[in-house]
């Protein structure tokens, strides 16, 4: 009798093992299929240096533009890569992108934010200035607000011009990039290249600049984007 009960209470014991292997097994294969969310799927920026190749964009005693604009993307991309954010560039180097293309890259990618740099040109003008489509949503406003704010409250520019709609030569168009991109968009004009005093605060204070700007990617990607994920 003893010799039956204990081979019942092995039999017993042998079947809660496997069993417990079993449980233990399935919430293994269970937790590893749980989706996990890399740095690479976090939601991207694309930054969109203006002009580039044979469009050198506005210019000013030898000045380029397109020069200007691309040195501080690349440093934008840089800050916002230092705070976890994925960044795609239009352009990394001298290239000439056609404003369908980059439109086109940045949809493909499915960015979350776009923000396309440039400098400004007249012959009086400076400052800084914001610009969204005509009828802006809240993240497109709050985007360029942010970094025009931030921009502003460092001390370095000469002028804060506001955040302007539609188009500068028609108030009721877009700026291409604005009305062809599927997420919340701004074209930025970082000073002007015809102004001295502007160039001048745009060479000694770039890495200030780039900061600000990536500060404000990263509050509307905090605001926005992971509120709605």
């Amino acid at each position: 009798m003893k010799r039956f009960r204990k081979r019942c209470l092995n039999s017993i014991f042998l079947l809660l093992f496997v069993f417990l292997t079993v449980v233990a097994t399935m919430l293994t294969v269970y937790v590893c299929t749980l989706p996990i969310r890399k740095v690479a799927e976090a939601p991207s920026v694309c930054i969109d240096p203006g002009h580039g190749g044979h469009d050198s964009g506005a210019t000013y005693e030898g000045r380029l533009e397109k020069d200007d604009v691309l040195r501080l993307s690349l440093l934008v991309r840089d800050k916002l890569e230092a705070k976890g954010i994925p960044v795609y560039m239009t352009r990394e180097d001298d290239t000439f992108r056609t404003l369908d293309e980059r439109c086109t890259f940045a949809n493909q990618k499915h960015c979350a934010l776009f923000v396309s740099i440039h400098r400004n040109s007249s012959e009086k003008g400076k400052g800084m200035e914001m610009w969204v489509k005509n009828t802006p949503e809240k993240a497109d406003y709050f985007l360029a607000e942010t970094m025009l704010s931030n921009l502003n409250a460092s001390g370095h520019i000469t002028k804060a011009r506001g955040v302007k709609t539609g188009y500068i030569k028609n108030a009721d168009g877009n700026y291409y990039v604005n009305a062809h991109t599927k997420m919340p968009s701004c074209l930025a004009e970082i000073g002007f290249v015809t102004s001295p005093e502007d160039n001048e605060l745009f060479d000694t204070y770039l890495e200030e600049y780039a900061e600000c700007i990536a500060s404000g990617i990263e509050a509307t990607l905090l605001k926005f984007i992971n509120e709605a994920s």
